[in-house]
């Protein structure tokens, strides 16, 4: 794979304003063509950094969790810094024939949580890609699956699960994947769902779901009460298309938008602030992003459809 360290500016996109835009700075961090070897990528999906040990884990259509150094990692053994981008270590999930993980998140032991959609089923990995326990199976009862997708926990280390299909509903278990609740359906009114997608607490402690299809973030408390909807479909400031995921920093909230293609900067009232990048496959663009990483100050974008990883500054 042609790996490409480049710094490349890509202004926002202001919906009927005279500012002059200001300026973010992206970072194209590797990829850029399909490979399917070590360090490269078949059509990244989701991510997720582990802060204690200064990596990324993705996962893409070649059903691999890659792990990669973070600007700060050090070599365990040496105590020397390694390159950020540099390939650490793979696994395959146990099962891949009948379809590919879309996301995954860190449980409170550090382990890796991964959502093994089309086996409706969520698999729990060591760091080190050990199998050590799985939860889930295919149905519409509690604690079943029809393709589970996104995943989050809060901090009492329980998870949460967002799923599509016949479902269209979050799920949430306690830290071993005993089933708690469930909430959703399928449907436009409030509290209802088409294809919920990316997932995560707020820093008001409570959860924002894309759900994709109905162009919006739906916000619940951790019980699953409804409080309120965020978003409609457009393309100005405020609106979005086919949101996939979210995430936040500083009081504000990110949204990624697959049918962008372009991250939305809002607040948690839903007031639109910026856009971040536009279509295409060059500098500053997307093609089908699908999920993103927090890392410090920066959003790590898996670019899916441009098979390639992008570090922005956020």
């Amino acid at each position: 794979m042609k790996k490409r360290f480049l710094v490349f500016s890509c202004c926002l996109l202001f919906a009927c304003s005279p500012t002059v835009p200001e300026e973010k700075t992206f970072l194209l961090i590797w990829g850029g063509e399909r490979a399917h070897g070590n360090g490269e990528f078949n059509r990244p999906r989701g991510s997720i950094y582990d802060k204690a040990n200064n990596l990324i884990y993705i996962v893409d259509w070649d059903g691999r969790i890659q792990k990669f150094a973070i600007e700060g990692y050090k070599h365990p053994i040496t105590g020397n810094a390694i390159n950020e981008g540099q390939f650490l270590g793979s696994w395959i999930m146990p099962k891949v024939k009948n379809g590919k993980p879309e996301d995954l998140c860190l449980d409170k032991d550090g382990n890796l949580l991964v959502t093994d959609t089309h086996y409706s089923r969520i698999v729990r990995f060591s760091p080190k890609g050990k199998v050590l326990d799985t939860f889930g199976k295919y149905g519409g009862g509690e604690g079943e699956f029809i393709y589970p997708v996104g995943i989050c926990i809060d901090k009492l280390g329980n998870i949460y699960v967002s799923e599509y299909g016949d479902n269209n509903r979050i799920q949430k278990f306690t830290h071993e994947g005993k089933f708690l609740i469930s909430f959703g359906g399928f449907g436009n009114a409030v509290g209802k769902f088409q294809r919920p997608s990316g997932i995560a607490i707020g820093p008001d402690e409570r959860l924002y779901v894309s759900d994709a299809v109905n162009h919006r973030i739906q916000v619940f408390t951790l019980d699953g009460e409804f409080v309120k909807s965020i978003g409609q479909q457009g393309r100005k400031l405020g609106d979005m298309t086919y949101p996939y995921d979210v995430c936040f920093k500083g009081g504000y909230m990110y949204v990624l938008e697959y049918g962008g293609p372009r991250v939305q900067k809002m607040t948690l009232d839903g007031v639109g602030i910026e856009f971040i990048g536009s279509a295409g496959t060059g500098d500053g663009q997307f093609a089908s992003p699908w999920r993103f990483s927090k890392v410090n100050e920066y959003l790590f974008i898996s670019d899916t459809d441009n098979s390639r990883v992008v570090k922005i500054l956020f």
